[in-house]
């Protein structure tokens, strides 16, 4: 059953312990976290990205995972990641969605940044909206990639993230303390004092992007410090790109061979995927120890 995000992570914060938010672009990244969920037994989101777009309909991917939820024993909520505008967020609502987020840090272009007051504006639109049907929404503030001793006014600032939440309503709030969508340049740089401030102040659950490559050290002081959702994404592509390529090279292996005795070669994309699915599991289920939800469904 497919339930609103806010509910999974109040118990979460309750536990002091975090839901990992794990994005799906295909069927086999769907598959692989409902698996990793089921065998841990631990209450999770599932993520769509409006980026999504650009590869597949995001109603067909979301076919997919409300078919995997309505077999789910375990809690699970599907999620909008990094919402644009507000026409993008209702389009994803309309789908039955049980969670969205407004990135509204950036423009609707993904680079600009927004003003605070035109972050509040689109933030509250989107929460009017989502609220009046029951949906979790997660709001941003602060910006993400920042390094150490550099641009470090760009983090989240805690008396401005206690007034957005105030300003907005948003249920849960994504924080800039250092971390960075994709893969990490040298070490990981995060401010977990600015962290426990933010969370002294801000009375909802707080969000990490960037969870790819964090030292798991720095993931549990973060968990510890207020953080209840973590986003996961790169790390699930990493598995999925790294066991293709070893499977596609044991086929090519096997195609060679099957040449050299005369035989016609075989071109089965399953035997490439399901390995790359359980790559990918076994990644998830991993992540859903070390933020301390297994077990808590």
């Amino acid at each position: 059953m497919l339930l609103p995000s806010k509910d999974l992570i109040a118990k979460a914060a309750e536990g002091n312990y975090a839901v990992g938010a794990f994005n799906a672009v295909n069927m086999e990244s769907a598959q692989a976290i409902f698996a990793a969920a089921e065998r841990e037994r631990a209450p999770f989101l599932i993520q769509i990205t409006q980026t999504t777009i650009s590869y597949t309909e995001p109603e067909e991917l979301f076919a997919i995972i409300r078919t995997l939820a309505g077999r789910a024993t375990v809690p699970v909520a599907v999620h909008l990641d990094h919402g644009r505008s507000f026409d993008l967020v209702m389009r994803f609502l309309r789908l039955g969605m049980t969670s969205v987020m407004i990135d509204g840090s950036l423009q609707a272009d993904g680079k600009t940044p927004r003003s605070y007051e035109e972050n509040i504006e689109v933030t509250r639109k989107v929460v009017e909206a989502a609220h009046a049907i029951g949906v979790t929404v997660e709001g941003e503030i602060g910006r993400l990639g920042v390094i150490k001793g550099e641009h470090e006014d760009h983090l989240t600032v805690p008396a401005e993230a206690k007034k957005f939440v105030d300003d907005t309503g948003v249920d849960l709030l994504a924080v800039g303390i250092g971390t960075t969508h994709g893969l990490y340049k040298g070490t990981p740089f995060i401010d977990h004092d600015r962290l426990a401030e933010i969370h002294k102040v801000t009375p909802v659950p707080l969000v990490m992007h960037g969870g790819t490559g964090v030292p798991d050290e720095a993931v549990r002081k973060a968990v510890a410090r207020g953080i209840r959702k973590i986003n996961i994404d790169t790390q699930i592509r990493v598995a999925f790109y790294d066991s293709l390529a070893e499977q596609i090279h044991a086929a090519e292996k096997e195609h060679a061979d099957a040449e050299a005795k005369g035989d016609v070669r075989k071109y089965d994309i399953r035997k490439l995927l399901a390995p790359a699915r359980d790559a990918m599991t076994e990644v998830i289920a991993e992540k859903m120890r070390l933020f301390g939800s297994a077990g808590k469904a």
